[in-house]
């Protein structure tokens, strides 16, 4: 193959679902297609682009049993109920919210989107509410520390599961080595089974 300087300029770079498909093996059997006007309509609120890729390739599920995802597709009275207690916990200490952070009622721009077993959870900062795919990462440790990423979820994600990116909240064995994606069909099973 001839080489051409300034060609690599024109190729087009992967996207970062495409990165994250190399980095995280998404399931074998995609997910049924989702509803995303009826969600948003009942959410309220349009969702990210790259949200939508995620669950339609992975669907609602965890990283190595620990970063477990909120499907609003999915589970919607689940997920809304969750949000709901989260949102509860975080106005107990309205102190400890970074500012810029809202999180009274008719004013909330926190939208979670993944939480952990050890009760830590990532957010979109929703800013600016009606530009969804602008909306950044931010994360919160079960002790109310604040934790900011400078782009979206699924650059997020590909940043965590390259190891280019530990978050402070990470157990030490978290994401070493290669990363599972398990569905929350296989999680639920796999725990089960694992009662016997």
């Amino acid at each position: 193959m001839t080489h051409v300087a300034g060609m690599e300029s024109e190729l087009p770079m992967a996207s970062s679902l495409d990165r994250l498909r190399m980095l995280l093996l998404p399931p074998e059997v995609a997910p049924a297609p989702q509803p995303w006007e009826d969600v948003e309509r009942r959410l309220g609120v349009a969702l990210p682009n790259d949200y939508k890729e995620f669950m339609e390739t992975y669907g609602g599920g965890t990283i190595e049993e620990f970063l477990i995802f909120l499907s609003y597709s999915q589970s919607f009275e689940a997920a809304m109920g969750w949000k709901g207690r989260d949102l509860e916990e975080i106005r107990m200490s309205p102190e400890d919210v970074f500012p810029g952070g809202a999180v009274e009622e008719g004013k909330v721009n926190l939208l979670p989107w993944a939480y952990t077993i050890d009760g830590d959870v990532c957010y979109w900062l929703m800013d600016p509410r009606e530009d969804p795919d602008q909306w950044r990462v931010v994360s919160r440790e079960r002790d109310m520390e604040w934790n900011f990423f400078g782009g979206g979820m699924m650059e997020f994600l590909v940043e965590i599961t390259s190891g280019r990116r530990r978050e402070p909240w990470f157990p030490d064995d978290f994401l070493c080595g290669s990363s599972c994606f398990k569905t929350t069909a296989q999680y639920l099973a796999d725990r089960h089974g694992g009662l016997h």
